[in-house]
């Protein structure tokens, strides 16, 4: 029987091309951290009252989602194993009671954004300015944004994410706002002499691109935030459900949606995009 540790390995191997290096390490990190004192046991010894006991320990150190966030892996793990080998009932949904998560009011309100607009157009270093700008126009993941490459961008401002959340599998095209175009050309020319084949270029990291995209005194809001922002700014231009769903790569649990191409309606989501930003930049 193997241990945890060794099931996990396997399980990472098998799932290499279909998860990203993010999920995978944050996978490993849950595994090597919180779940530590479980690695070298065999799985079939992992038993209710070991995880029970685990997930209030972690809970009471790690707070509410970190708990919750280590027994989802644990579960993952202990279903892949037995697919192979005779076990009993998973313990974590046997002995667990996951702690209560409430979605976070994290959207930047229409009274803030005039102060938003304000600390973005003031930001000194031009090419951060312009990732952030990125991130709010278009409602893309902190990561995606800040390692976008020129040869993924097409010649009618259609982006290519080659590898997001959920790896090379949930790869999307996505337009881009006209006002971002027109920011992401001053880029261009300013990163120029570095000739990067990242759009927000950064000679100082070892990626190569802009790093560590993080609240700051002078721009007190968070990546993910921004993301929150888009998200509820398009229902308020009206632009419905679905669409956004699109937009923000988020999976649809409906069956119907299994029945769209997504490569069909790029003009659909233009036009959406566009309207998001209107939106977004009527409080500038």
């Amino acid at each position: 029987m193997p241990t945890l540790e060794a099931a996990f390995e396997r399980y990472a191997e098998a799932r290499a091309d279909e998860l990203s290096p993010r999920t995978m390490g944050w996978y490993q990190q849950k595994v090597e951290g919180p779940l530590a004192s479980l690695r070298k046991l065999p799985v079939d010894r992992i038993d209710r009252e070991r995880v029970r006991t685990l997930h209030e320990r972690i809970t009471r150190t790690s707070g509410p989602y970190g708990a919750n966030g280590a027994m989802r892996v644990l579960k993952l793990i202990l279903n892949d194993v037995a697919r192979s080998h005779d076990l009993p009932p998973n313990p974590v949904s046997r002995a667990v009671r996951m702690n209560r998560e409430r979605p976070r009011d994290w959207a930047v309100g229409p009274d803030e954004m005039p102060d938003l607009w304000r600390r973005l157009d003031t930001l000194d270093d031009r090419v951060r300015r312009a990732c952030w700008l990125a991130m709010l126009l278009t409602g893309l993941r902190c990561h995606d944004a800040r390692s976008m490459r020129w040869d993924n961008l097409d010649g009618d401002g259609v982006l290519l994410v080659p590898s997001p959340k959920g790896g090379e599998a949930r790869a999307f095209r996505t337009p881009l706002p006209r006002l971002l175009m027109q920011e992401l050309a001053e880029v261009r020319d300013l990163t120029a002499p570095l000739e990067s084949p990242f759009v927000f270029a950064s000679p100082s990291s070892r990626s190569g691109h802009v790093e560590q995209m993080r609240r700051t005194w002078e721009f007190n809001y968070a990546p993910h935030q921004l993301r929150h922002t888009y998200r509820t700014m398009a229902l308020e231009a009206g632009v419905d459900f679905q669409t956004v769903t699109l937009l923000l790569n988020h999976a649809n649990p409906h069956v119907s949606f299994n029945y769209v191409t997504r490569a069909h309606l790029i003009g659909h989501m233009r036009e959406a995009q566009e309207r998001i930003c209107e939106r977004l930049a009527a409080y500038r």
